[in-house]
């Protein structure tokens, strides 16, 4: 609390007078990050000219590795893993207002194809793999080399698994 505290230039009873705990401050910083990508996902999508799927989902990922591969998500992941044993409801506040909208922006895309049960499982699938082993690999502290091209290949591979 006395780093939030000094890095906002107030004082930490200022900091208490917003947040009643550094669990309370956790899922306040959860949110407002969460709230960041889902503009950004909202602002993606509303700049698509032709509304093809394969072109929206393909925006949709590199918003989504872009917003997630940076220093502070990364931490920010880090962190909720870490204590999302330890305090649930920050596991919550984190799936509810990042993953599963992450995933909403998806489903509705492929709802074009298919139906919603399908567009659903799609979504889900279409997220894991557009993150995956490069956002594992720098979730653990790993450098990957030519990030923008494992994500390029991540992206395509999941457009397609998504619209198979």
């Amino acid at each position: 609390m006395d780093d939030v505290a000094a890095a906002a230039g107030v004082g930490k009873q200022t900091v208490y007078r917003h947040f009643k705990s550094k669990e309370a401050l956790f899922v306040g910083l959860v949110s407002v990050m969460c709230a960041q990508v889902g503009a950004l996902l909202a602002s993606a999508q509303s700049e698509q000219s032709d509304g093809a799927p394969e072109v929206e989902l393909r925006e949709l990922g590199w918003v989504l590795a872009r917003s997630l591969i940076t220093p502070d998500s990364l931490g920010l992941y880090r962190a909720i893993v870490a204590e999302a044993a330890r305090f649930p409801e920050l596991g919550q506040v984190f799936y509810e207002n990042g993953a599963k909208v992450v995933r909403a922006f998806a489903a509705k895309i492929l709802r074009r194809r298919f139906d919603e049960s399908t567009a659903a499982l799609r979504s889900a699938t279409f997220v894991q793999l557009v993150l995956g082993d490069a956002h594992l690999e720098l979730t653990l502290g790993y450098t990957v080399p030519d990030v923008d091209s494992r994500f390029a290949m991540q992206i395509d591979e999941a457009v397609g698994a998504a619209l198979r």
